[in-house]
């Protein structure tokens, strides 16, 4: 394991213990067993080593989006289901969602939403490409599509920042539900997983 990953693990785990808020450079340095102007040369600040963290936990989140998509052989709404259930139970360490979620912290927070978006946003304008050319959708605008889809899931559905019940929940992804239905001319209750139990 290199130096630079050595620093990340020390970071996770001082976050596992309840203590990266208060964490300074030297503590992730002696974390990681290292000295700290060896830590200097990979990262300039504690900032820097939380942007790289997070990134690294996002990244690992929409590769296995991205991967369970690949391996699958079904049609778009089945893959777009897939995408979905798979990003809404990701896992992410409940300390570390809770420093992000942290007002002086919201710069980082906004870019590792925008890191998902982008990225998320590309696999799922292929499988309304895919829908379309199955006959099953109709689309003018497969990455704007994509990227509302996306929005919804990232920033609006995020409980850190907006506290819905789980009936307003509900109420939000039959609307979505409803909205991608007429708006893709999809079938009737394609959208259904959107609201239903998993």
């Amino acid at each position: 394991m290199d130096k630079k990953e050595l620093i990340l693990n020390a970071l996770r785990e001082l976050f596992k213990e309840g203590k990266a808020g208060t964490a300074s450079v030297s503590d992730i340095a002696k974390k990681a067993g290292i000295a700290k102007g060896g830590m200097y040369y990979y990262f300039r600040s504690k900032e820097e080593v939380l942007d790289a963290l997070v990134s690294q936990e996002y990244a690992d989140i929409i590769k296995a989006c991205n991967e369970l998509v690949e391996q699958s052989d079904g049609n778009a709404t089945h893959k777009l289901a897939l995408l979905l259930h798979s990003y809404r139970n990701s896992y992410v360490d409940p300390s570390l969602d809770e420093y992000l979620h942290m007002p002086q912290n919201a710069a980082i927070h906004q870019k590792s939403l925008a890191q998902i978006l982008s990225a998320l946003s590309q696999v799922v304008s292929k499988i309304i490409e895919q829908g379309i050319e199955e006959g099953t959708f109709i689309c003018e605008y497969p990455q704007e599509y994509a990227e509302i889809i996306l929005s919804v899931f990232t920033f609006l559905l995020d409980p850190g920042i907006f506290p819905w019940t789980k009936e307003q929940r509900a109420t939000k992804m039959k609307a979505l539900a409803d909205m991608l239905e007429k708006g893709l001319c999809a079938p009737k209750d394609s959208f259904q997983f959107l609201y239903m139990p998993d």
